[in-house]
Parts: C-alpha cells; sequence; structure tokens
C-alpha cells in the first residue's frame, strides 16, 4: 500500500473537478535510495509533477473496540495538513518502487526528523512494486471494508430519525474518526469545513426531476372540459325531480289529514281485494319504495364521486386518508355511515343519513290508511281514513328528506367534482393515476389483510397538471404537488424507481430485507390470494343464512295455512277500537311490523347484491385465461341502476349476478305486500272483529318469500370471487395496480373522453394479434420486482402472468 503526501481536497459532487497541487518529491532516484529535492531545482521541474486528488466517497467510522497493537517501528506515521474545504489527513508513507529493471527496486531510506517526505513512487508509466516486506497493511485493508459497509451503518441510523433533506452546509450526521491505534487520522473535523451528503433519497424534486404543476387550460374545450362533471341522477333536473316528487306526498298526506278529520274519513270501504282496497293498502308504499329506489341510486352515485370531489377541493390540507377510509360504494342502507363526518362533510353526512332514515317511510305508509265505523246522516257505516299520527310522522320524514335534497343541490352547484366524466368501472380509475406520484406510496399494500393509512398525511390533489415548469402538456389526473411524477418518465416502458418504494406504509421507514423476501413469497401464496371475502358471505355465515331462511319460510308457510287461520281470520289480541283520530293499535301492528320485516328482508340482500356486482370483473379477471376488457375493466355493475343489472349480467353470461340482482329488486314487493295483506275485519256471524288477509296478496306473498329463501342458495361464492383484501376504497383497488406496467399502456395515455379511453380498451392495439387480454395474478412491474394485482395476461418482455389456482389452506 504506497501513499504520498496525498494532499485531499473535497469536490462538489454536482461539478466533478481535480485539484492540482505541486509535489516537492523527485521522480528520478538513484539504484538504492529516493533522492531529496535541492534547493536549486527549477520552478520548471517543480511545476512539471502535479498530484490528483480526489476527495472520499465517505467518511469512515472504524470500529472503537478493536485494537492491534503496533510496534512503532512499523507503526505509519500521519501527519494532519489543513485544506480549504474539509480537513482531511495526509498519510506519508515508505515504500519501494520498481526501476527500469522488472527486478530492481528502490528500497527504504530512513528519514530525519527534519527532513521532506520522500517521493511517493515512480512515474505513471511504471506499475506499482508489491507492497513492502514488514509493513502492515491491516489499516488500510480496515479502512477499505469500512467504507464499503458504510451504507448498511447509514440505512440502520435512519431507522430512528424521520426522512429529511439535509443542507449542504449542515454538519454530517454520522462522524467518521479511526483511532489513533488504526491511521493515526485527525479525532474530530471542524463543522464548519465539512460537507454533508444527503443519507437518504428523499421525494423533494431536483432539479432534473420532472414535477407536478397544477394548471388550468385558458378555455372549456373538448379536450380540456370544465372538472364539474356529475352523473345524470346528481344533476339538477333529477334532483328537482325527486323534490317535486316528496312535495307532492306532502301535500298529499296534509289534505289526507285535514280531509279525514272533516268530512268523516276519505272514502266508503267496499270490500277486501278491490280497486280501492289497493290503493289505500298498497298503492301508498308502493310509491314509498319507489323513493327507497330513487333515493338509493342517488346514494350510490354520491359514494362514487366524492372521495375525488374532496380531493379536488382547496380547503383541505390533507387528503391522502380519503383515499383509505371513503369507500366507492355502499356496503349496507341499515346502519348509519360516519366516515363523511370523520373527513369534514357535515352537511354531507347528513343528507346521506336522511336518505338512510327514509326507509321506515314504507312501512308507516302501510299503516296510513285504515277502515273505521262511522255514522254519516244518521248512517252507520264503514270508511276509509288517515291516521293522523302516522301521517304527520311522514310529513316530518319527507320534509327532512326534502331539506337533505336543497342542501344537496347547493353542494354540489357550489363544489365542482373534479371529473370530466363519471368513475363508473376500473378502466376510468386507472386512468386518474396513470401519471400519478402517489403510487410509490402503495408498496406491498396488495398483500395486506386491512387498509392502512400514511403515517404522515399528504396532499393529494385531482385537477389538471403540468409536467414541469418547461412543459406545456397537460394532463388530468390525481397528483401530489411540487412532487417528482415518479411514475412519468420520456420513455413510458423504463422502470419506476421510486425513493420510498422500500418504505413501510406506516412507519415510513425501511423495510428490511426479510420483510421484502415475505413480500415476494406472499405475492405467490394461495392463502395470500383467496383470503378475504365479505364476512356475511363467509362460508360459516352462509350457512346460517340458508339454514335461517329455511327454517323461517317452512315456519311462515305452516302457520298460515293450518286451520286457514289468514281466511278465517284470527283474534288480534289487542283492542281494534279507533281514537279521534284514527289510530288502532290492532290495525297498526298488523300493518307496521310485517311491512317492518319485509323490509328488513329487502335491506339484508342489498349488500349481497353490490359485492357480488363489485367483485365480478375480478373474479373474470382470476379465470386461467384472464379476460377481455369489455368483460373485466369496462364492467359498471356497481354503479348500474337495479333492472339495468339484470339485463346486461343476463346478456353478459353472468347469471348468478343477474339472478341475485334480480332479488334485490323483487325482495322490494314484501314490505309492499306484507303492510297491506292484512286488515282488521268485523265478522258478522260471530260478532267480533278479527285480523284476516287478502288472500290474493297474501299467495303473492307466501310465493316470494319462497323464492327469496331459496335464492340463499346461490350465493355461495366460489374461490374466484375471493381476494387478499376488501375493494371498497380507492387505495384498496390501487393496491393491486400501483407497480402494474399496465398504467404504461398507450391505451391509458390522456384519454380525451369515456368514450376514446372504451374504443381504445375494446380496439385490436397495433402489433397485436386480436385483443388484449387481462388477468388477475402475479406480474412482473415497473419496478422489476413481482407484485400482485392486474396486468396484462401476456407480455413480450415479461412472459405470461402466474395465476394462483390452488386452494386456501
Amino acid at each position: 500500500m504506497n501513499l504520498g503526501d496525498a494532499n485531499l481536497r473535497t469536490v462538489n459532487t454536482s461539478r466533478p473537478a481535480l485539484v492540482h497541487s505541486a509535489s516537492k518529491q523527485s521522480v528520478t532516484a538513484s539504484d538504492d535510495f529516493y533522492s531529496l529535492p535541492s534547493g536549486n531545482s527549477s520552478q520548471d521541474e517543480k511545476s512539471a509533477i502535479r498530484r490528483y486528488q480526489t476527495p472520499p466517497l465517505h467518511i469512515i467510522i472504524p470500529d472503537p473496540y478493536r485494537k492491534t497493537p503496533e510496534p512503532d517501528s512499523t507503526r505509519p506515521t500521519v501527519r494532519a495538513v489543513t485544506p480549504t474545504h474539509l480537513k482531511l489527513p495526509t498519510v506519508p508513507v515508505t515504500a519501494k518502487l520498481p526501476a527500469s529493471h522488472p527486478i530492481h527496486t528502490i528500497q527504504r531510506k530512513p528519514l530525519s526528523t527534519g527532513s521532506t517526505p520522500p517521493s511517493d513512487g515512480p512515474s505513471n508509466k511504471e506499475p506499482i512494486s508489491p507492497d513492502t516486506p514488514g509493513v502492515d497493511d491491516t489499516p488500510y485493508i480496515q479502512f477499505a471494508i469500512d467504507q464499503l459497509t458504510r451504507d448498511e451503518e447509514v440505512n440502520h441510523a435512519l431507522e430512528s430519525r424521520p426522512l429529511q433533506r439535509p443542507s449542504s452546509r449542515e454538519s454530517y450526521s454520522v462522524e467518521r474518526i479511526v483511532p489513533d491505534e488504526r491511521l493515526r487520522l485527525q479525532q474530530g473535523l471542524q463543522s464548519g469545513d465539512r460537507r454533508q451528503r444527503p443519507l437518504h433519497p428523499t421525494r423533494q424534486p431536483s432539479d432534473s426531476s420532472v414535477v407536478a404543476i397544477p394548471a388550468t387550460p385558458t378555455q372549456d374545450s373538448f379536450r380540456f372540459p370544465t372538472l364539474n362533471y356529475l352523473p345524470k341522477v346528481l344533476r339538477l333536473p333529477s334532483l328537482l325531480a325527486l323534490l317535486v316528487c316528496c312535495l307532492f306526498i306532502v301535500t298529499a298526506i296534509i289534505f289526507s289529514n285535514l280531509w279525514s278529520s272533516q268530512h268523516h274519513g276519505l272514502s266508503q270501504y267496499d270490500q277486501v281485494g278491490t280497486s280501492r282496497y289497493f290503493i289505500f293498502q298498497y298503492l301508498p308504499q308502493l310509491l314509498a319504495i319507489l323513493i327507497v329506489f330513487w333515493l338509493f341510486i342517488i346514494q350510490n352515485a354520491l359514494y362514487r364521486i366524492v372521495p375525488f370531489l374532496m380531493m379536488h377541493s382547496e380547503k383541505r390540507t390533507f387528503t391522502s386518508h380519503i383515499l383509505h377510509s371513503a369507500a366507492l360504494f355502499p356496503s349496507d342502507y341499515m346502519i348509519p355511515d360516519l366516515w363523511c363526518f370523520r373527513h369534514g362533510e357535515i352537511f354531507l353526512g347528513l343528507c346521506l343519513n336522511l336518505f338512510r332514515l327514509c326507509i321506515f317511510t314504507v312501512p308507516l305508509h302501510s299503516c296510513v290508511y285504515q277502515t273505521q265505523y262511522l255514522t254519516v246522516d244518521g248512517e252507520s257505516v264503514w270508511r276509509w281514513t288517515a291516521v293522523e299520527p302516522v301521517g304527520w310522522t311522514l310529513l316530518a320524514l319527507y320534509v327532512l328528506l326534502s331539506l337533505a335534497l336543497v342542501s344537496l343541490i347547493l353542494k354540489l352547484k357550489r363544489e365542482p367534482s373534479g371529473l370530466r366524466w363519471d368513475p363508473r368501472s376500473l378502466a376510468d380509475i386507472l386512468s386518474l393515476f396513470q401519471r400519478s406520484n402517489i403510487l410509490s406510496d402503495f408498496y406491498g399494500s396488495e398483500a395486506r389483510a386491512d387498509s392502512f393509512v400514511l403515517a404522515l398525511p399528504k396532499k393529494y390533489t385531482l385537477r389538471y397538471w403540468i409536467a414541469g415548469k418547461r412543459s406545456s402538456e397537460i394532463f388530468h389526473g390525481v397528483e401530489e404537488s411540487q412532487t417528482a411524477l415518479e411514475g412519468f418518465r420520456q420513455n413510458r416502458e423504463s422502470k419506476e424507481k421510486s425513493p420510498q418504494s422500500h418504505l413501510d406504509l406506516e412507519s415510513q421507514r425501511p423495510l428490511k430485507a426479510s420483510t421484502l423476501d415475505s413480500l415476494q413469497k406472499d405475492v405467490h401464496s394461495p392463502r395470500i390470494r383467496y383470503r378475504w371475502l365479505p364476512w356475511f358471505l363467509k362460508d360459516t355465515f352462509v350457512v346460517a343464512w340458508i339454514v335461517m331462511a329455511i327454517v323461517l319460510m317452512l315456519a311462515f308457510v305452516i302457520v298460515s295455512f293450518v286451520n286457514n287461520a289468514t281466511r278465517r281470520g284470527f283474534e288480534p289480541k289487542l283492542t281494534s277500537r279507533k281514537t279521534s283520530q284514527g289510530f288502532s293499535p290492532a290495525d297498526f301492528l298488523y300493518s307496521f311490523v310485517p311491512s317492518l320485516v319485509g323490509m328488513m328482508l329487502f335491506l339484508v340482500w342489498q349488500p349481497i347484491d353490490m359485492y357480488f356486482r363489485a367483485l365480478q370483473p375480478f373474479a373474470n379477471l382470476g379465470q386461467t385465461r384472464g379476460s377481455a376488457a369489455d368483460d373485466s375493466l369496462l364492467l359498471d355493475y356497481t354503479a348500474c341502476l337495479p333492472l339495468e343489472v339484470t339485463i346486461k349480467a343476463a346478456l353478459a353470461g353472468h347469471h348468478k349476478v343477474a339472478w341475485i340482482s334480480f332479488i334485490s329488486v323483487l325482495s322490494a314487493t314484501l314490505p309492499v305486500l306484507g303492510g297491506g295483506v292484512f286488515t282488521a275485519q268485523y265478522f258478522i256471524p260471530t260478532q267480533e272483529v278479527r285480523v284476516a288477509a287478502d288472500m290474493s296478496g297474501y299467495y303473492a306473498l307466501v310465493v316470494l318469500v319462497v323464492v327469496y329463501s331459496l335464492s340463499f342458495l346461490v350465493i355461495w361464492p366460489k374461490q374466484k370471487r375471493r381476494l387478499p383484501h376488501d375493494i371498497r376504497t380507492l387505495g384498496q383497488m390501487l393496491s393491486f395496480v400501483y407497480g402494474s406496467r399496465l398504467l404504461n399502456d398507450a391505451v391509458f395515455w390522456q384519454p380525451r373522453s369515456k368514450t376514446d379511453l372504451v374504443t381504445r380498451l375494446l380496439g385490436t392495439l397495433t402489433g397485436d394479434k386480436g385483443s388484449s387480454r387481462y388477468a388477475f395474478g402475479v406480474y412482473v412491474g415497473r419496478d422489476g420486482k413481482e407484485h400482485l394485482g392486474i396486468d396484462r395476461l401476456h407480455r413480450p418482455e415479461s412472459g405470461e402472468m402466474f395465476i394462483a389456482t390452488g386452494t386456501m389452506k
């Protein structure tokens, strides 16, 4: 190991340079010794010799506990110098150099105390000789090993501190000091002369990075429309039509209550099963259930656009949590949903929960009109009357519903959605995140069983952007402002190397090697691939649903036809006497309770229907041969109207989805028939009031109950509908595509409209034979690693995807 009087200086790493310093060493040597420089040497000779110095790549920390005593005669001498930028020692050592003859060597010459250091060697044209015998090279080897292990120590030190980009003027975080017993280097470096390198790459853009900058098109056009798209059901005409219907029902209720109290009822009662009986016993709840369906459609559309509306708002400081907590479709309509309140959308949360409260309007409508024995013009007759307490309760509910609709109209008018078209399918969502710079935050999320929230909240914004200050290209998507577009490169086929690709999602710290290996193993595991189903579709619960449905169905049928109880009537067990306001406990009980039970059965089926709609694209993608785009990426069953789903699924061959969606509509007749089939009647032969059924309606009710109960046999999900985790939120959806090369495909590159996107996906790409097929399995991502999610079934550069077909153990 041969070192001369190396005068080392630090170099600006952004602009490499060489620092020259004149050497006092002589290049010539005698047969046995170096010749010391003479004071008479000319200036030309001194300037002819130049030494090139390069700063060390790392500052080194040796092991302070490792000590190897060395004799003073063999221990190298170290003398400190003071360069301009960095105080590092120079290490003059004695060494032997080759002469012109390959066997001739230069011997060491003892130096006096005041002598000048010897020359560092021969000219650069000659090779360096082997090490001098008797000189211990262990310190130099330790020096090199310490440099090689530098990165591992820095990563370990980073785990206890947040990621940040230090200033070039700050001190180096980890001071590398070589103790005296090894190389006798300086024990400390002055903080003012030291320069610091970033310990870890951060997401802050560098001068060469392409960052996302908000942009506003100068004018509204076909290519850059105003970002205020709303689904048709949320537009002003649709909401005003529903508001008019609510006000019409409010007017009808007020008229019925006032007219009935002032004119001895509303109409003459004839008998059971007539048209007049249908108007008073079935029509009110039939109109109410139509309003409920309308509200379901509105809620479904709101769930679809509200996450994007929140990310488009400029008032919010952080929006990253919206991706992981805001659902894209409602999972049920019975339990109040509070996620809007957690995100600060108070009025929107009130609207959604008032919509759900209106499910009670159907049972109340079933008992708002009853028969009453009245004396009119001296004659006692049975007449249809309005039950005023029930009517005023309905009035309050519809007034609240009207106020909620007005609030929703004002909010959607005031706050734009940030969308160009309705995000109904997977393809629509992919088009919004095709250039996104937030995808690295989802690394490893496809194998997680639950959702996650970033430890450091961020602001994700949906709007128009430009890629850098020098670019005039405008695109639409979800980005983090002033952050490098990691997913966007000039060559879209290049690998995405994200600085946070190996960070833990919650702690934002580097993942250990064992964790990365575990993620790679998990994506191949059938246990991970087929792990998740909604709790109500798991095997245990499906068996419970089937058993309960069949047992209750048999009990209902047996009780209904034993001794002709429904035809002959049965005792109400409650008083049937009417109050002055037309209320009767017996009539209320046998109208409200059957309708409420039917309403619960109707609502129980809705989440089953919704999840089968949402899982159908993934079931098609999970097939061994994959699926075409129109059967997977473009499927929009979750956004379709109730009967529209049935027709589209039946035509596409998805018979299970078609039948389940049909039952979800058919089950709406249960509360309608249940609330109107029973009524209290006066039987003249026995001179008593008994509760009897309208047999035509009751037979229809029995048939519907049997069909509804047996339909639970169909909901048993197959393995292809199982996924690694839930798919309700945007974050859970993105976990399956964040590393996919699908985002780099030309079909998703700046589609101008929904029609343009559909045309690209359904058309044949240049160079492809036939339509492309997509699949859900293990793919090679843009980072060169394996991920679990959605991609093309076959790619020339990575081969065919691995689709797990094993069973879950």
